[in-house]
């Protein structure tokens, strides 16, 4: 069992460091500065209808409150202690994020989005390996929000990497430019749908609204449209089926 300042210590870090997170992300919009240099810098074929990002709004709300309900939640075995650390590393990569979306290097945004995708990946491991050694954590239903965080960090991943790539001077014909960006829609699909399968309908679900804004905002290319449409339909098929089925919807929820 870890130690008890250590556990309270990393609770605080934990509930601190998402307090920050919509403070640092909404400081620009409040003091009005411009952060459309590198929001509008370039086009990639997996860009997202704008819409789409206020999921942030829900997933900060959700960090919120996953950190804030830990304090009740009693002494935590290592698996999430475990995952305490990585999701503070992964705030921190989206207060790190703000500075560098102030300008148009795009490969600093690569490399902040591979942070947040490693520490998330960490934290989602070691939360599932605490669900599956409790059965059903205390305040299960909090657990929401870093499967959102994660499903969201990965659609952004993709967008962030061929932004690096454009900036690399990596270029492609357009034929060749829709190609490619349906074969990364194809593996967000099947990301969705690996996941959803193994009982995380919210990953799901995100993945499918990115789907969704990304068949939005690439209508004038057929095929991305209609994979994007595909995969999003199947995804969130597949995740509400196993929500009115019972059939382990959330893996937090039910044991197993």
């Amino acid at each position: 069992m870890p130690d008890s300042s250590s556990v309270r210590n990393w609770r605080i870090a934990l509930l601190l460091t998402f307090l920050l997170v919509p403070i640092a992300n909404y400081l620009p919009i409040l003091l009005d500065v411009s952060q459309d240099r590198f929001t509008n810098g370039t086009d990639t074929r997996v860009d997202a209808a704008g819409y789409a990002f206020s999921i942030w709004g829900v997933i900060f709300t959700g960090m919120i409150l996953f950190a804030a309900f830990q304090f009740r939640a009693g002494a935590p075995p290592a698996a999430l202690l475990r995952a305490y650390r990585f999701l503070v590393l992964a705030g921190w990569a989206s207060i790190a994020f703000v500075p560098i979306s102030l300008g148009s290097n795009y490969l600093w945004g690569a490399f902040d989005l591979l942070w947040h995708l490693v520490a998330l990946l960490g934290a989602y491991t070691a939360l599932r390996e605490h669900g599956r050694s409790v059965g059903r954590p205390a305040y299960a239903w909090t657990y929401f929000a870093p499967s959102l965080y994660l499903g969201w960090i990965s659609a952004a991943t993709v967008i962030s990497l061929t932004l690096a790539l454009q900036q690399l001077g990596v270029s492609f014909s357009a034929d060749t430019e829709i190609l490619i960006a349906t074969l990364l829609v194809v593996i967000l699909t099947g990301l969705g749908l690996y996941l959803t399968s193994r009982a995380d309908g919210f990953y799901g679900l995100t993945v499918a609204w990115a789907l969704v804004a990304i068949a939005v905002k690439q209508q004038d290319a057929s095929l991305i449209l209609w994979a994007a449409s595909a995969g999003a339909t199947i995804v969130a098929g597949l995740a509400l089926y196993r929500l009115v089925s019972a059939r382990r919807f959330f893996y937090a929820f039910s044991p197993g």
